[in-house]
This record gives C-alpha cells, structure tokens and sequence, in this order.
C-alpha cells in the first residue's frame, strides 16, 4: 500500500499534553471543595511558560490554518495570553470569553471538515487555544464545565479523523503450506503510516484461526504512526476529560 504524501503541518516545540493537563487538573482543584487560587496561578505559570518558550513555533503553527477567521481568532488568543497578569478583571473576563468562543470555533472546524491536513492544523489550534480560554475562565469566576466538553469532543473527534493507513502480514507461512485450519496459530506484523508520511508504527501478535486480528492489536501501531500528528496529543488528553 502506498500512502500519498500531505502538507505536514509545524509542529509546536512544547509538550501541549502536559500543559494541558496542568490546566485541566487546576481547574478541577479549583472547582471541588478544596479549591485553591494557588492552583490556578501555577496553571497560568505554566502556560504562560510554555507559550514564551516557544511563541514563534506556535505563531507559526496557526499561521498554517487555512480558515482566516480560526487563524485569526487563535493568533489573538496566543498574543493576549502572553499579558494577562497586566489585565483587569473586567478585561480578563472578556478575554476569557473571546478565548472560548474561539474554541468553540475551532472545535466545529474539526466536526466539519473532512481534510486530514486541515483536520491536524485545528487540532494543535484546539489544544492551544483551550487550555488559555480554561485558566482565563477559572480565574474570572466563569464556569468551564462547557468547555472542558467541547475540548473533549474536537479531541475525541481528532482520534478518529487523523488515523493511519495499516496493512497486515501473515509470516511465517511457507508457500507449499495446507490451507489453514481450526485452530492453528498464526503470527501476524501490522505496520501503519500517518497520513502525511510524518511517522510509521507496527505491531506484532498471534491468532487462532479463524478468529479475526483484534481492533485493539491495531491501536498501539497506530498511535506509534500518527505520534507527530495532533492526534497524539488527543491520546493523551481524552481519558482526562
């Protein structure tokens, strides 16, 4: 099988998975009975650190969305963030709820299109924009509830849109070999490529036949495949939410 070559998007030189589950996990804190505004804060710091680290790589990321009003909106986001310690609270509020909405946005660009590219480009916007839109609600008092869910539905969504392109092997099976039978153990090697050529994964197994190969033995190859891809990021943050 030959997998066509696609526009790869940048890929931002930060661990968005960690950061946002340090928002998600502040939020939560936040939230229960045990709340803290400390939690918040280091949620804010670590955000704020990870988009001054690598700003331009993330500037350059949205610049590669094809939408201009979700480029647009997710660029704002990203700049606005990097002053949110200068803001009002009146401000802060009403940036929050600019962020949110650009979320929102970008979550109904991902249910839409059918472009894997495209597709990808959204998801790293998704996992930028969010976390930023959740911090900024938590500390102006809003309710994220929403959208922790929308976050959860456009990541969800990511799973199953930029997945990968496998074939199976069987080996081990000399030519002059009988038909198989009831019973006979069979080794298989699956191999998968992500949809732009950006990586490739494989996994390997045993089967009885006639049972067919488990659709969970296909999963570890891949994640493996798709790891440089938003969806990775997608893996990691869906069980949270």
């Amino acid at each position: 099988m030959v997998v066509p070559a696609g526009a790869r998007p940048a890929r931002a030189a930060v661990d968005w998975a960690a950061v946002i589950t340090a928002a998600i996990s502040a939020v939560s804190s936040w939230a229960s009975s045990n709340s803290t505004q400390a939690a918040i804060q280091e949620a804010t710091r670590q955000i704020l650190a990870a988009v001054n680290a690598s700003r331009n790589d993330i500037l350059a990321q949205i610049q590669t969305i094809t939408v201009a009003q979700t480029r647009a909106c997710a660029n704002h986001a990203v700049i606005e963030f990097v002053d949110i310690e200068l803001m009002s609270p009146d401000n802060m509020q009403r940036f929050a709820q600019d962020a949110t909405g650009c979320a929102v946005a970008i979550e109904s660009m991902i249910s839409a299109l059918t472009d894997k590219a495209s597709v990808d480009q959204l998801g790293y916007a998704l996992n930028i924009v969010a976390p930023i839109a959740l911090v900024a609600r938590a500390r102006t008092g809003l309710t994220t509830a929403a959208l922790q869910n929308t976050l959860r539905i456009g990541n969800t969504t990511l799973l199953s849109k930029i997945t990968a392109s496998c074939w199976v092997d069987i080996i081990n099976i000399p030519e002059e070999a009988p038909p198989p039978r009831n019973g006979d153990i069979h080794t298989y090697i699956i191999d998968c490529w992500a949809y732009n050529n950006s990586g490739s994964g494989y996994a390997y197994g045993q089967v009885v036949f006639p049972n067919p190969i488990p659709d969970g033995a296909f999963v570890p190859a891949i994640n493996q495949a798709t790891r440089n891809t938003s969806r990775a990021i997608a893996v990691a943050v869906v069980p949270m939410l």
